[in-house]
């Protein structure tokens, strides 16, 4: 090869090689997590839940179940509630949890079964150490927020089905909002991407809850994730104003198996799934 060849190919791959090098830095994951919903409605979706557990992504860090642990038509017993915690209990990774419609306000009494929830699934995660540091909203015990590798992860009590009562409907998501305001305002570290772990399809019976998300959205300028359960398919789509939120709603656990979700530091796909 002479010398004009060489001066000719060298810059082409010096080029590629920064290309290259750029495309393996954007992939780099964050994190890895597993998330499933509106699962056991069935003595058959139980024993599918416990082999789907064994079969967890290795690399999730933590599993969330976004709600719904029985069907709305059944009773809100408490063997039930106690046979599902004693199934989730046997994830090999940690597991959060938060309220769904089916075992609260759709319940024949919802103060038993908000009773029920609370016996058995409040801070359910703390059956599992790890590093993950876990805060919890004092006037929500149920809200719980944690950041790992600069992703924040928040998980509220924003609930589908029966509205119980519209004013302390509307007074839960302001407490939602300032409880994601509060947590990204209080970050010991620069966070990169929010995930939100919800149960509810966004609708007009938590219309105060998305309008105002949209104002956090635009403010905190950076990926955000709303992952929920509560309308039994699969969505992946931007219905907010703001479009640096994506909604993910995942199948039911009965029909599909747990998704896994990677954070990215890629600005072109930040969330990444697994189905």
């Amino acid at each position: 090869m002479n010398k004009n060849h060489k001066s000719f190919w060298a810059p082409c791959l010096f080029i590629v090689f920064l290309e290259l090098t750029a495309v393996a830095y954007a992939e780099q994951p964050l994190i890895t997590f597993s998330a499933m919903g509106d699962t056991p409605y069935s003595v058959m979706d139980a024993r599918k839940l416990q082999h789907q557990l064994t079969t967890l992504n290795p690399n999730s860090e933590f599993v969330i179940h976004l709600g719904d642990i029985k069907t709305g038509i059944t009773a809100c017993s408490e063997s039930w509630y106690q046979q599902v915690a004693d199934i989730l209990a046997q994830s090999p990774k940690r597991l959060f949890i938060i309220p769904g419609d089916n075992e609260w306000n759709d319940c024949f009494d919802p103060q038993e079964g908000w009773t029920l929830w609370t016996k058995y699934f409040l801070h359910f995660d703390i059956q599992w150490s790890g590093s993950l540091q876990v805060v919890r909203d004092a006037q929500h015990p149920e809200n719980f927020a944690f950041t790992s590798d600069g992703v924040m992860f928040i998980g509220i009590n924003l609930v589908g089905g029966k509205v119980l009562d519209p004013i302390k409907w509307s007074v839960q998501d302001r407490d939602n909002i300032e409880w994601i305001e509060t947590q990204l305002a209080n970050a010991d570290a620069v966070i990169s991407h929010l995930v939100l772990f919800g149960h509810a399809v966004p609708d007009r019976n938590h219309r105060t809850f998305f309008t105002i998300l949209n104002t956090v959205a635009q403010s905190f300028g950076k990926p955000i994730l709303y992952l929920h359960g509560d309308g039994h398919k699969w969505i992946k789509d931007f219905p907010f104003d703001e479009k640096n939120i994506l909604r993910v709603e995942v199948e039911p656990g009965g029909r599909a198996n747990p998704i896994t979700v990677t954070v990215t530091d890629d600005p072109n796909e930040p969330f990444m799934f697994e189905r």
